[in-house]
């Protein structure tokens, strides 16, 4: 498998975290509105929005090169600063996924999380299992972005190298990918966006 088609499975993958997040979210606060379980689970969802946030930030410098003069003129000190920079990215995701468990734990807590409701208790056995598998134990979460930024910089670097010798074909290269991948980030940027919304009404 391609190293390009890594970095777009792994983006994908991110952006079906973020839609069953959002989906979940939906279910809870359509029946509940305690305000202190809401400001919980929304301050849950905003250590997990962090993952989204990075995932973003890694990408958006590259897909803001949309054309061939763009890409000549910008490619090299964007590559640079992110060569310099990018393994500082990596374990982020597990810092923000570990808050982000301690936040559910607290959540737990709360008796909510303990009805018979038909909805309620499939919504809350979801965020279990959504939890288990992408936050803590599995923690696939962070391990796709951390996948997605070190594969980035692996392609990056091979196009780099290619640009030193024919800038125009690593153009063709590089756009090929970028174009693969906007609309998984348009898709997370939204999702990402639905999550910040009530995080952002509580603190006003």
């Amino acid at each position: 498998m391609g190293v390009e088609l890594k970095i777009v499975r792994e983006l994908a993958t991110v952006c079906v975290t973020a839609s069953e997040l959002v989906a979940i979210e939906n279910l809870l606060k359509g029946e509940l509105t305690k305000p202190a379980f809401i400001e919980q689970f929304d301050k849950m969802a905003n250590s997990i929005k962090e993952c989204y946030g990075i995932s973003i930030e890694s990408l958006e410098t590259w897909l803001a090169m949309t054309t061939e003069t763009e890409f000549c003129e910008q490619f090299d000190a964007a590559y640079a600063h992110h060569k310099a920079t990018y393994l500082s990215i990596t374990n982020r995701p597990r810092v923000a996924s570990e808050r982000a468990y301690l936040d559910y734990m607290l959540l737990r807590e709360f008796k909510e999380t303990q009805t018979a409701y038909p909805l309620l208790k499939l919504t809350f056995a979801r965020l279990d299992e959504f939890i288990d598998k992408w936050i803590t134990n599995d923690a696939w979460l962070a391990m796709s972005i951390e996948n997605l930024v070190k594969m980035l910089y692996r392609f990056l670097t091979e196009v780099s190298e290619l640009k030193q010798k024919d800038p125009s074909d690593a153009f063709t290269l590089y756009q090929t990918l970028m174009v693969a991948l906007r609309p998984y980030c348009t898709l997370l940027e939204s999702n990402w966006k639905v999550l910040e919304e009530p995080i952002a009404e509580a603190t006003v």
